[in-house]
C-alpha cells in the first residue's frame, strides 16, 4: 500500500483487474514525395518536410494548386485521386516546386554506402524518423529516366525492409505503354530492375496508367494511378479493415485506361514464372475500372504472397510493439511475462472478434506465450531478453474461385 496506515480504521487499495491495452496502429496514413507548387506553411519553407494534411483544401494552402496545363508533374492529381478514392489523412514532402528539372537526387541523399548526409534530409529520407506513416507513395518519380526511376524505387522498398512499419505504392514507369514481350517491355524493365528479394514483400505494383479528364492540366490526360490506389487502401481499411484485400473496388475520377487488359494478358502480370507480380486495372461493363490484384512483388512466396498478410502483419506487430514499451526494464519475470501475454492476447482477441483473423475459436487464430522453458532459456534471462511468441491465422483472399457444375441425371 503507497499509505502507511498509522490511525485505525478501514482503508481502500483498488488493484487493476484488467492488463493494459493494446491501441491499434493507424494503418491509413500514406507519406508523398513530389513536386509542389509552393511549400510554405506559417510563413516557412517547408521543403523536405515532412507535412501531415487531412484533405485537398489543406494541401492547397500549403503547397499550392496544379501544374500548368502541360507540365508533366504528378502529385498534385494524385492528390484529387487520393481523396476522390477514400484517402484521409496523409503526410506530403515537397522536394521542389514546378520550376525544378525532376533529379533523383531530390528524392534522397543517401549514398550507397550509408547516410554520410551532410544536409537536410531530402524526400524519402526525411520520411525515416516519421514513425506515422503505413504507406510510401512517389508518383512523379516516373519523371525521371527508367534508372534513376528504378533506383527511387528500390530505395523505397528498402526504407520499408528497414523500418518495418510501411508498405510501398509502385507505379510502372512508362506504364501508359502498352506491352510488347522484348527488351522495350515496361513491365519486363520493371522486374529486371527489382532485384532485392528480400525487399520484394514490402511493396506492390499497379499497371497501366489511368486516363483522366482534359482539365486536370496533364499531357495526353495519363497520370500513374498510384495517388489513387493509395485512396484505395485507406477506404478499405476504414470500411472493412487491413485484413481484406484492396482489389475488386472500382477507381473513382478516372475517364479510363491507357491500356486494355484482358484474362489472358493479365496471367502473365499476375502469376509470372519470376514472383514478381504486377496488380493490373482493368476495365469491366457495367463496374468501371477495378483494382483486379492483391500481389506484393513476392508473388512465390506462400507467406507474403497477398498484399493484406503483409500489411496485417506489419498492423499487429506495430501495435504489439508500441504496447510493450512500457516493459523495458520491467523486471523479467513471471509476473511481468504474463501481463504481457494477456495483454497481447486480448488484443487478438479483438482483432480476431472484428473478423480480421481466420479460425473457429480464438486458439486457432492465435497463440501467445512467454515464459522460461517455452520462449526463454536461463541465458536470455541472464542477458535481459523478454521473449515473446506471437502466432497468428491471417486471412488470404480468395483469388481464385472455382465453380464445379455436375449435370443432374433425369429421375435421379
Amino acid at each position: 500500500m503507497a499509505k502507511k496506515m498509522k490511525t485505525p480504521g478501514v482503508y481502500i487499495l483498488e488493484k487493476n483487474t484488467f492488463p493494459n491495452s493494446i491501441v491499434p496502429v493507424n494503418t491509413s496514413v500514406p507519406a508523398f514525395v513530389g513536386y509542389t507548387q509552393t511549400a510554405i506553411k506559417d510563413g516557412q519553407n517547408v521543403t523536405n518536410t515532412p507535412v501531415r494534411v487531412t484533405s485537398l483544401a489543406e494541401f492547397q494552402a500549403v503547397f499550392g494548386g496544379a501544374p500548368a496545363a502541360g507540365s508533366r508533374f504528378f502529385l498534385y492529381q494524385s492528390m484529387v485521386m487520393y481523396f476522390d478514392n477514400g484517402g484521409i489523412g496523409c503526410y506530403i514532402v515537397s522536394i521542389g516546386t514546378y520550376s525544378a528539372t525532376p533529379a533523383a537526387s531530390d528524392f534522397f541523399n543517401k549514398s550507397a554506402a550509408g547516410d554520410t548526409r551532410t544536409s537536410k534530409p531530402r524526400g524519402l529520407d526525411a520520411l525515416e524518423n516519421e514513425m506515422e506513416p503505413t504507406l510510401l507513395v512517389a508518383p512523379d518519380a516516373v519523371l525521371l529516366g527508367a534508372a534513376d526511376c528504378f533506383q527511387v524505387q528500390r530505395l523505397m522498398l528498402a526504407q520499408c525492409a528497414r523500418l518495418q512499419n510501411r508498405f510501398a505504392i509502385l507505379d510502372i514507369h512508362d506504364g501508359f505503354l502498352a506491352r510488347t514481350n522484348d527488351t522495350s517491355d515496361v513491365i519486363l524493365a520493371f522486374r529486371a530492375a527489382m532485384n532485392a528479394p528480400d525487399q520484394l514483400k514490402w511493396g506492390a505494383a499497379y499497371y497501366p496508367w489511368l486516363q483522366v479528364s482534359p482539365d486536370a492540366g496533364l499531357p495526353s490526360n495519363r497520370l500513374p494511378p498510384s495517388g489513387a490506389i493509395a485512396g484505395i487502401y485507406c477506404y478499405v481499411d476504414q470500411n472493412s479493415g487491413v485484413s481484406k484485400a484492396p482489389a475488386n473496388v472500382s477507381v473513382q475520377g478516372a475517364t479510363g485506361l491507357t491500356v486494355s487488359i484482358n484474362d489472358n494478358q493479365q496471367e502473365d502480370l499476375n502469376v509470372p514464372i519470376d514472383g514478381k507480380a504486377v496488380n493490373a486495372l482493368r476495365f469491366f461493363t457495367g463496374k468501371g475500372i477495378l483494382v483486379w490484384g492483391a500481389r506484393t512483388l513476392d508473388g512465390n512466396s506462400n507467406d507474403w504472397r497477398y498484399i493484406s498478410v503483409r500489411r496485417t502483419i506489419i498492423y499487429i506487430e506495430q501495435s504489439i510493439k508500441n504496447a510493450l514499451q512500457p516493459y523495458v526494464f520491467m523486471p523479467n519475470t513471471q509476473q511481468t511475462w504474463t501481463s504481457a501475454v494477456s495483454m497481447v492476447s486480448n488484443f487478438l482477441q479483438t482483432f480476431w472478434n472484428q473478423g480480421g483473423l481466420t479460425g473457429g475459436n480464438p486458439q486457432d487464430a492465435f497463440s501467445v506465450q512467454a515464459g522460461l522453458g517455452s520462449t526463454m532459456t536461463p541465458v536470455d534471462i541472464q542477458e535481459g531478453n523478454m521473449i515473446v511468441q506471437v502466432m497468428v491465422a491471417t486471412i488470404r483472399p480468395a483469388e481464385f474461385i472455382v465453380l464445379t457444375f455436375k449435370q443432374k441425371m433425369e429421375g435421379v
